[in-house]
C-alpha cells in the first residue's frame, strides 16, 4: 500500500471510490472505518492547568473542582481536498476531587454537539452536508504528584487515563465521535508530567504518554490514515501575573502512531496544533478562559482553525490570614507583625521575638537562664542566672550576712573565725581566746560544758540537797565553767536556766522548788561567776517537762530532776 501523503489534495480516484461506497457499501462498513475518536483537543483536567498543557500539580485534600468546555473547529478531516469533516463542536464537562496533597482524581465526558460533513463525497453515512450530534467516550483517571510544589524549581507527576467506546455505546453508526464498536472497549492513556517553575512568573510545563487504542485505517488508497496506538506529548509556557490570578498561554500538543508496520510522524498520523489563550483564576475559586488553535500538519483530526472557551471553579484553599513576618500568627493578632515571633515558651501569643525575655539586658542567646532575670549581685552575673545561694551555704543570699562566702547557718551564713587558730569555730570554742584543743572544746582544760545548738549542754548534773535548793559544791566546778563561758562569749546574750523536777510529791512543791533552784543557779552565776545579771533569767516548770515521760525508776525520776542552760535570741521577764 501507497504511503505517500498528499493531503488537501484533489485526488478523482478517491472521489469515485466514496461514491462507490456510498452507492454500493453498506452503512455499516462505512460507519466502522469512520468509528475514531477525530477531535485531538483534551482539554486539561485541572481548572488551574493549562488549556491542553497538563502540569503535576495536586488539588487539595477534598477540594472539588469542575470545568465546562465547549470547541468548536473547522476543517478536523480533509481528504485529498474533500471536507471529510467540515465542522465539529464539541462539549466537556469535567469533575476532579483532590485526595491528600498527591492525588487528583478526575473524569471527562464528552459530547459532539455538532459533526457536520463537507460539501464533497464523503466517507460518511449520511447525506452530504448533514449534521449530527453524538456522546464522546468518556475518560476517567488520575494524577499523582510525585514532586514538587508551586514553590518549587522542578516537579514531576504521572496521570493514568482509562477510555470507555461510550460514543459507540450511545449509537452503533456514530462516526468521528469516538472509538469503534468492540465490546467491550476499554482504552488506556499514560503520561508523564514534568514543569518547571522559572520564578515567580512563568512556568513550563512538558508531558509525554502513550494512548491504548483500537486499530483504524480509514481514508483513500492514495491517502490513507492510520489510528491506532500513539504517542503523545505536549507542552507550553504559561505566563501568570498578578500574584496567580491571570494566566496568558502558548502551548503545542500532538501525537503520532505507534505502529510496527508504520514509520513515526509520518504526516497523515502525526496531528499538531498550536495554541494561544488567556485565562482569569480569581480567589474566589471560579475561572474563565478563552483562547484559540491551529493545525500545523495535515493529520487526522488537526483543523485549520479552532475557538474554545471554559469555566471551571476549584473550592478555594482555607484562606490564611496575612502573615507578613510568616510566623503563624495573623497580622490583626501580631504586636510585631514584621518580625517573626521566636517561639522560645515565653510569651508567644504575641507575636513579638522577645531577645531579652527576662529584661536582665542580657540577650536570650547569651543567657542560660533566659526565663530568669540576673539578680545582679556582682556574682557571676555574666551567664544571666540569678544566684540566690551565691556560695552554695544552703542559707539564700538574702538571709546570709556573707553571701559570697560560705558559713552555716549558726553564724548568720558567715566563715565562723577563729581567733586563737586552733581549729575550733569562735561560736563553738569555750576559749576563743587562748589556743587548745578540739576534745577540750578549745580550751588546754577538760570542759563540763558545750556550746551546742541553742543551748549550754552540761556534762555533769547540777546536784542539790535532797528537797531543797541548796547547791552541792560537787557542783561549783561545773557552774564555774557555765560561768567561764559566758564570760568568753558576750555575744550570747541572755541564758534561760530552767529547774525541772520528778513527779514525786504534789505539783505545787515541785513548780516551786524547781524554780527555787534555778534562781539558786543564776545566784551562783552572778555572785562567783561574775556573769551580768541581765544576761539569765530562772524558770521553774517541775514535772511539766520530763526527759523520761512515765518514769517509774529511781534511775528514770534522776533523769527528769535536772537543770538546763537554754539560749534565747528574744527579751523574757525576768520575773
Amino acid at each position: 500500500m501507497t504511503r505517500s501523503i498528499s493531503p488537501r489534495g484533489i485526488n478523482r480516484g478517491w472521489v469515485a471510490a466514496l461514491l462507490a461506497l456510498a452507492m454500493g457499501v453498506s452503512s455499516s462498513a462505512a460507519a466502522q472505518e469512520s468509528q475514531i475518536d477525530l477531535n485531538q483537543f483534551r482539554p486539561s483536567e485541572l481548572a488551574t492547568d493549562g488549556f491542553a498543557a497538563s502540569t503535576p500539580d495536586g488539588q487539595g485534600h477534598l477540594r472539588f473542582g469542575f470545568q465546562v468546555w465547549l470547541d468548536y473547529s473547522d476543517d478536523a478531516l480533509v481528504v485529498d481536498g474533500q471536507k471529510v469533516v467540515h465542522q465539529q463542536m464539541t462539549g466537556h464537562l469535567m469533575l476532579s476531587l483532590g485526595l491528600a496533597d498527591h492525588l487528583v482524581l478526575f473524569i471527562d465526558m464528552p459530547y459532539h454537539f455538532m459533526i457536520k460533513e463537507g460539501d464533497g463525497v464523503t466517507a460518511l453515512p449520511t447525506p452530504n452536508g448533514m449534521k449530527h450530534s453524538n456522546l464522546g467516550d468518556l475518560y476517567f483517571g488520575g494524577r499523582f504528584n510525585f514532586f514538587g510544589t508551586r514553590e518549587d524549581v522542578f516537579q514531576i507527576g504521572a496521570q493514568a487515563t482509562m477510555t470507555i467506546n461510550t460514543a459507540s455505546l450511545a449509537s452503533s453508526q456514530q462516526t468521528f465521535a469516538g472509538q469503534a464498536d468492540t465490546k467491550p472497549y476499554l482504552g488506556g492513556w499514560f503520561e508523564l508530567l514534568l514543569n518547571f517553575n522559572a520564578g515567580d512568573h512563568v512556568r513550563i510545563p512538558i508531558q509525554a504518554g502513550y494512548k491504548l487504542g483500537p486499530e483504524r485505517l480509514v481514508g483513500s488508497p492514495t491517502t490513507p490514515y492510520f489510528v491506532g496506538n500513539e504517542f503523545t506529548y505536549g507542552g507550553g509556557v504559561l505566563i501568570m501575573l498578578g500574584d496567580d490570578q491571570f494566566m496568558i498561554s502558548a502551548e503545542a500538543f500532538g501525537r503520532t502512531a505507534a505502529n510496527s508496520t508504520l514509520d513515526f510522524w509520518t504526516k497523515n498520523e502525526t496531528p499538531v496544533e498550536v495554541l494561544g489563550g488567556f485565562k482569569w483564576l480569581p480567589d474566589f475559586g471560579f475561572t474563565l478562559g478563552v483562547g484559540g488553535s491551529a493545525g500545523v500538519t495535515a493529520g487526522y483530526g488537526a483543523p485549520d482553525w479552532r475557538v474554545f472557551g471554559m469555566l471551571g471553579y476549584t473550592m478555594p484553599a482555607d484562606k490564611k490570614a496575612p502573615d507578613a513576618d510568616g510566623d503563624g500568627i495573623p497580622d490583626e493578632l501580631d504586636k510585631c507583625p514584621n518580625e517573626a515571633e521566636d517561639f522560645d515558651d515565653f510569651q508567644d501569643e504575641d507575636g513579638c521575638p522577645d531577645l531579652d525575655n527576662d529584661s536582665d539586658g542580657i540577650l536570650d542567646a547569651d543567657d542560660k537562664c533566659p526565663n530568669d532575670p540576673e539578680d545582679m549581685d556582682g556574682f557571676e552575673d555574666e551567664d544571666g542566672c540569678p544566684d540566690p545561694d551565691n556560695d552554695g551555704d544552703g542559707i539564700l543570699d538574702v538571709d546570709d550576712q556573707c553571701p559570697n562566702d560560705a558559713g552555716p547557718p549558726e553564724n548568720n551564713g558567715c566563715p565562723d573565725p577563729d581567733r586563737d587558730g586552733d581549729g575550733v569555730p569562735d561560736r563553738i570554742d569555750n576559749c576563743p581566746d587562748e589556743p587548745g584543743t578540739v576534745e577540750n572544746q578549745g580550751c588546754q582544760d577538760t570542759q563540763l560544758v558545750v556550746i551546742g545548738d541553742g543551748q549550754l549542754e552540761i556534762l555533769e548534773k547540777v546536784y542539790f540537797k535532797t528537797g531543797s535548793a541548796k547547791l552541792q559544791k560537787r557542783s561549783w566546778a561545773l557552774l564555774d565553767n557555765v560561768a567561764a563561758v559566758l564570760i568568753a562569749h558576750p555575744e550570747i546574750e541572755k541564758i534561760r536556766v530552767e529547774g525541772h523536777s520528778d513527779k514525786t510529791g504534789s505539783l505545787k512543791f515541785n513548780m516551786i522548788l524547781s524554780k527555787k533552784r534555778a534562781n539558786t543557779v543564776v545566784r551562783y552565776l552572778v555572785g562567783r561567776g561574775q556573769v551580768s545579771k541581765s544576761r539569765l533569767v530562772a524558770k521553774g516548770f517541775g514535772p511539766k517537762k520530763p526527759l523520761v515521760p512515765d518514769a517509774k525508776t529511781k534511775e528514770e525520776q534522776a533523769m527528769n530532776r535536772r537543770v538546763e542552760f537554754h539560749i534565747v535570741t528574744e527579751a523574757e521577764p525576768t520575773k
